[in-house]
């Protein structure tokens, strides 16, 4: 059991999203929010009477810088996600993104003495494995952490929204990530009941890239896909509101030249109806395994939406609709878990009302 009282040094916390690392740094707040995306050069491989070897990949770029290059890299060069549907996809690039963002940690002004290695307060989604998680741990210890605890995401996003985790109430939290969506029952500082999906903003981006390829024969990128969804991404119009419209320009996949449409919201809002449809089927399943006692809980306090997804306008009065519970988006819900480890790290006596997933 750890001493939760005791003054660590240099304390944050990592959000390791599949669309965004974040970290919270203990009396400083958030210090870096960049995509979780590094543009490296490509291994070189050789082949011959000798056994097969690998160069090591350079990395280039982090961050919103990698971003800019993604499917603009030339030949040598490639943009790699480290985080796939929540998990670590690409060990040795995770190593080298979370090394690289914590010596920028460790390069801020702070009392703490630097030559102490730092203790690191992480989420992990619910469902993956306890193989995965150790990996999670592996990745901060050997960027140069000191010790590492883990924590669910659910419970984090819970606490980031102010939500009383500790009690005995039903919490039901549904966080859309970059890469996977969970929906999860929380009580008395843990999970009751849970469960996750590989559908999250990305997929949504994609959705949209491939209705724009199938509708007007234009090929984008995916920051264009994910620029359309925000500027005119929406589900569920008011009576009376106006669909907003947007300029898209691309290739066209017949002649290659450079061809621009119109897109308006409405369709959109078809383009994701697919995988909007997973995560409510998802919601369903989860309150059909609620628990009755926690069951009243939820039907009072309602659903809870979190991560970056969550800002797609309308998915809470979809989901409301649909189930005939109210739901409510927490305030800047990409940045609810890195909210929620702020909150444990400054108050470390709150870390004793959750439930650690691991931690030596």
């Amino acid at each position: 059991m750890y001493n939760l009282t005791r003054e660590f040094y240099w304390e944050f916390g990592v959000d390791l999203g599949s669309s965004n690392i974040v970290i919270y740094l203990k009396e400083r707040g958030l210090v870096v929010d960049e995509p979780s995306l590094i543009a490296r050069q490509k291994k070189k491989r050789w082949t011959g009477l000798s056994a097969p070897k690998t160069s090591l990949a350079v990395p280039m770029a982090f961050g919103a810088k990698a971003k800019e290059m993604l499917n603009r890299e030339p030949k040598h060069l490639e943009v790699v996600a480290p985080i796939k549907n929540g998990i670590i996809s690409d060990l040795g690039a995770a190593e080298t993104m979370v090394s690289h963002y914590l010596k920028i940690v460790n390069e801020i002004p702070s009392k703490y003495p630097k030559f102490l290695k730092p203790k690191v307060l992480a989420g992990v989604p619910c469902s993956i494995t306890e193989v995965q998680k150790r990996a999670v741990r592996s990745v901060f210890l050997t960027a140069g952490a000191g010790e590492v605890i883990l924590v669910e995401e659910a419970i984090l996003a819970a606490v980031g929204a102010g939500l009383p985790v500790g009690s005995s109430a039903g919490l039901m939290v549904v966080d859309i990530g970059g890469g996977k969506t969970e929906v999860t029952l929380v009580s008395l500082g843990g999970v009751v009941v849970g469960g996750g999906i590989k559908t999250g903003g990305d997929d949504l981006d994609l959705a949209i890239l491939n209705f724009i390829k199938m509708k007007y024969g234009l090929l984008i990128g995916t920051n264009t896909a994910e620029n359309i969804k925000i500027e005119v991404g929406s589900l569920s119009l008011k009576s009376g509101e106006p669909q907003k419209t947007m300029i898209v320009r691309g290739r066209d996949l017949a002649t290659g030249l450079p061809k621009t449409v119109k897109v308006s919201g409405g369709e959109i809002s078809e383009a994701l109806g697919l995988e909007v449809s997973k995560i409510v089927r998802l919601v369903k399943d989860i309150l059909d395994q609620t628990p009755p006692e926690l069951m009243e809980d939820v039907l009072k306090r309602g659903i809870i939406l979190s991560g970056a997804g969550a800002s797609l306008r309308g998915i809470d009065r979809v989901i409301e609709e649909e189930t005939k519970i109210a739901t409510r988006v927490v305030e800047d819900p990409a940045l609810t878990v890195a909210k929620g480890l702020g909150i444990l790290i400054e108050n470390p006596e709150y870390l004793g009302q959750v439930r650690l997933v691991l931690g030596e």
